[in-house]
């Protein structure tokens, strides 16, 4: 099964300074575990109840509603997701840090992260999710920019000479970069480039 993104909506270089994340996970342990997760981004400002923001950019939530913006479920699959409900993205409980940022911003971009049921891409070590990648060249569509990036990645550059390098912001660099590992399914940035070589995206 191939993991794919679509555009729905924004202009990626337009991302808003701080991405608003409502946290209603009903489970305490998960709570805790998706609020340690993204403690310390200071691209993103968490909120745990929906009356303190009323129009959050996502919600990170452990069930299917029709919430009141994009959301994200954490879940180990077993819940259908309601057609109208506007679910992003689905990621296991033991989604790691890297991805989890990455889909956040993802979906603040307006954009889904499609058959997201094929999460073992998203899980941090071993589970229930985890199957070997099947994805081939062709389901992986990077844009020209996003390529550019990986080619940056490979030769171990920061956002801040990603930036530079391309003459974009910082912030966008990082927008970039997440959509890059988003798309490639990639747990952190030197996975990126594993991937990126295993499919021919990289040429060293």
């Amino acid at each position: 099964m191939r993991t794919t993104i679509r555009r729905l909506r924004g202009d990626p270089s337009a991302l808003p300074a701080r991405i608003g994340v409502c946290i209603i996970i009903s489970d305490p342990p998960l709570a805790q575990r998706m609020t340690s997760l993204l403690s310390g981004d200071k691209d993103l400002e968490l909120s745990f109840d929906l009356s303190d923001r009323h129009d959050p950019d996502v919600i990170l939530a452990d069930h299917v509603r029709m919430w009141p913006g994009p959301s994200i479920i954490i879940d180990d699959g077993a819940q259908s997701v309601d057609a109208e409900a506007d679910v992003r993205a689905v990621l296991p409980p033991s989604v790691h840090a890297d991805l989890l940022r990455a889909a956040i911003r993802v979906v603040s971009a307006g954009l889904t992260i499609a058959e997201a049921d094929d999460s073992s891409r998203f899980a941090d070590g071993s589970s229930r999710f985890d199957r070997p990648l099947t994805t081939d060249n062709a389901g992986i569509a990077l844009t020209a920019r996003e390529t550019e990036v990986l080619g940056h990645l490979a030769h171990g550059a920061s956002n801040k000479s990603i930036a530079r390098e391309l003459d974009i912001s910082v912030h966008t660099a990082k927008f970039h970069v997440a959509s890059v590992l988003a798309k490639l399914g990639a747990r952190n940035r030197s996975d990126a480039v594993a991937i990126g070589i295993r499919h021919g995206l990289v040429l060293l």
